[in-house]
């Protein structure tokens, strides 16, 4: 049985009983304090200066004293030298956020993303500088040593020491260390007077204040900050192949039995070797019969930086990767099972065990191909914007919430009927990711709303015309040969023409194809807007006064959904396609401004050719066979 560094009868007659409190109280297995660490209620407020909207956030008193009440907790558990150590920055968050408390309900109303007023910016800052003094050198070793007086203190009943450990345990964790680890190292130095690379077994005799002294230099040791390079294991029939930025897929069963030194050279091979030559880690198949821990892998280069919670911040980079592809072409989301990290080059920490493949369709071999075609066809620009810049804060709590509302109705999901709840989720969810992208544009959300509201009478009309398309083409009939024609030319890869200019000439074989009867005047109405510039203005008109509609009815069933009040489900099922245009246009546009570099509100506000020419009134027809002669004559211009 291994030794319990935290509880051990090894303690000699003469060793005080405060020296057996103060290891016992780095065990963090016994239960958490009610307390927040100062740490997490500052970077929370922190995170509601900068994210949090609506009616429920700062403007509703109920919310701002919550937030007051976690902070006075917080401050009153403070040691006595970690207080005045902090003294200054504290007293300066105290007064800005008092300040803010007090504020006019009209500036406490503002939404994320415009709030410049000082009252917002000197909260901002001195939440910032709080935050950074408490990961100073001394401000640790201030806190370890208000731990230290506090098992001193023979006198307190109240379990006091535990909001000054677990404050000091996230102090740790912020500065790039684990934590965990570090509160280990120190029982080992304090119990049994062994350094932190000593093995865990004997005692060595060190004076008691030695052994306190190395535990103060340990707890204010700064992380290493080195190369860190991290290999993330995935499962899931996916064979993508990419490499942009710092981010490169590759297939496991080609790369793992090519790591080997007598196998074929290909890049970052000794780094692969490094992690997989004792046979644990990334076990591919070598029999028909056998089943590979992992399918595919993803190098994540992560710079110069620490190795703490490495494998978190490379599993975070790749799943944007996904999260946006997939949002945009479907899929099943690959299963993350194993993980191994490199520091300057030598295998560091890695996890081993291959959990089960994920729910969904078994042996999805479909669903991982569409994934690793999409991640190919988006994952290129989004790694080499990752490589550019980190993904701002908004724009990536607006891709958390989306694949939040896409799960319930994704392949890996695809054996359980969405619910009920399911559904209605969308509805708020939506309206979630379109405020986070206004945040992110430093728009207000209705004047964002607003903008999109203007795109859906054109985007309703194209997605119609597929639809009218995709209702011709329904399987059976006695004219095969045309079907399978006509399908294989609606769904090619590389098309020879412009989708529209497709509809327009194949108009008459696709209506020759309709087994829909109740829809046949319908389709041939969409089909001749294409064409004819005042069937196309007419059906615009028809989706605006629907998009006014929509808008009303979707904002009286967000707030009936999010305050309990009725709303049915069928009103529901009406407006869902409504919020997800809004949210996917929201979402793809910031990621547009994100890739390109360009101002996300700038992106917000342009039109596509398309619409511009349209809305002048060119029909698409014409409009289409336009660009495909302008294109033509620019081939040959620039022909030798």
């Amino acid at each position: 049985m291994l030794r319990d560094y935290y509880v051990s009868d090894h303690w000699s007659a003469d060793d005080p009983d405060w020296l057996k409190s103060l290891v016992s109280s780095l065990d963090r297995h016994h239960g958490v304090s009610a307390v927040l660490p100062l740490t997490v209620i500052v970077e929370e407020i922190l995170e509601w200066l900068e994210l949090a909207s609506g009616v429920d956030a700062w403007k509703k008193t109920a919310n701002r004293k919550a937030l007051r009440l976690d902070l006075d907790e917080s401050t009153g558990a403070l040691g006595t030298s970690l207080r005045a150590h902090i003294a200054a920055p504290l007293a300066q968050f105290q007064a800005a956020f008092s300040r803010l408390s007090s504020s006019p309900a009209a500036l406490l109303a503002q939404p994320p993303g415009t709030r410049v007023d000082t009252i917002w910016t000197d909260v901002t800052a001195a939440a910032k500088d709080l935050l950074e003094a408490l990961g100073a050198d001394e401000a640790v070793r201030a806190g370890w040593d208000d731990l230290v007086a506090t098992a001193q203190d023979r006198t307190l009943e109240g379990r006091e020491y535990r909001p000054i450990a677990e404050l000091l345990f996230d102090q740790i964790r912020r500065r790039g260390l684990s934590a965990a680890t570090t509160f280990r190292d120190i029982a080992s130095v304090v119990a049994f007077g062994r350094d932190p690379g000593d093995g865990p077994i004997g005692e060595r005799d060190v004076p008691l204040e030695e052994r306190i002294a190395s535990a103060r230099a340990l707890v204010g040791t700064a992380a290493k900050v080195e190369p860190i390079v991290v290999w993330l294991g995935y499962q899931g029939r996916a064979f993508p192949r990419l490499s942009a930025g710092h981010v490169s897929f590759m297939s496991a069963h080609w790369a793992v039995p090519n790591a080997k030194p007598e196998g074929q050279n290909f890049e970052h091979k000794a780094e692969l070797w490094e992690l997989v030559q004792d046979g644990h880690l990334f076990q591919v198949a070598e029999r028909v019969d056998d089943e590979s821990d992992v399918d595919f892998l993803v190098r994540v280069d992560l710079g110069t930086t620490t190795a703490a919670g490495a494998s978190d911040r490379a599993v975070r980079m790749v799943d944007t990767i996904l999260s946006v592809s997939i949002h945009n072409s479907g899929g099943a989301r690959p299963h993350l099972v194993q993980h191994g990290v490199l520091c300057s080059g030598q295998a560091g920490s890695a996890s081993f065990m291959a959990s089960r493949r994920g729910t969904g369709i078994p042996d999805d071999h479909y669903g991982a191909g569409i994934t690793g075609e999409a991640i190919e066809k988006h994952g290129q620009r989004i790694a080499s914007a990752l490589a550019r810049e980190k993904l701002p804060r908004f724009l990536a709590a607006a891709l958390e919430v989306q694949t939040t509302a896409d799960h319930p109705f994704s392949r890996e999901m695809a054996l359980r009927q969405p619910s009920e709840a399911d559904i209605s989720g969308v509805i708020p969810l939506a309206d979630r990711v379109v405020q986070h992208i206004a945040a992110y544009a430093a728009l207000a959300p209705d004047t964002l709303f607003g903008l999109l509201g203007e795109r859906w009478p054109h985007a309703r009309w194209l997605t119609d015309v597929r639809r009218a398309v995709h209702m011709c083409l329904l399987r059976g009939g006695d004219q095969r040969e045309l079907l399978h024609e006509l399908t294989r030319d609606w769904f090619a890869k590389n098309p020879s023409r412009p989708w529209i200019l497709f509809v327009a000439e194949r108009s008459g074989d696709l209506l020759s194809l309709c087994r829909i009867e109740s829809e046949r005047a319908w389709i041939r109405r969409m089909f001749a807007s294409v064409s004819d510039y005042a069937e196309y203005r007419s059906l615009i008109e028809y989706y605006t006064t629907e998009g006014v509609v929509l808008e009303a009815r979707r904002r009286r069933l967000r707030n009936a959904l999010v305050h309990g009040n009725p709303a049915s489900f069928a009103t529901v099922g009406s407006v869902r396609e409504y919020a997800e245009f809004l949210s996917g246009s929201a979402l793809n546009l910031g990621l547009e401004s994100y890739v390109k570099g360009t101002p996300p509100a700038t992106v917000l506000t342009q039109r596509t050719d398309e619409f511009t020419a349209m809305n002048a009134g060119q029909d698409a027809v014409t409009y289409w066979r336009a660009q495909l002669s302008s294109r033509a004559s620019m081939s040959v211009d620039s022909s030798p």
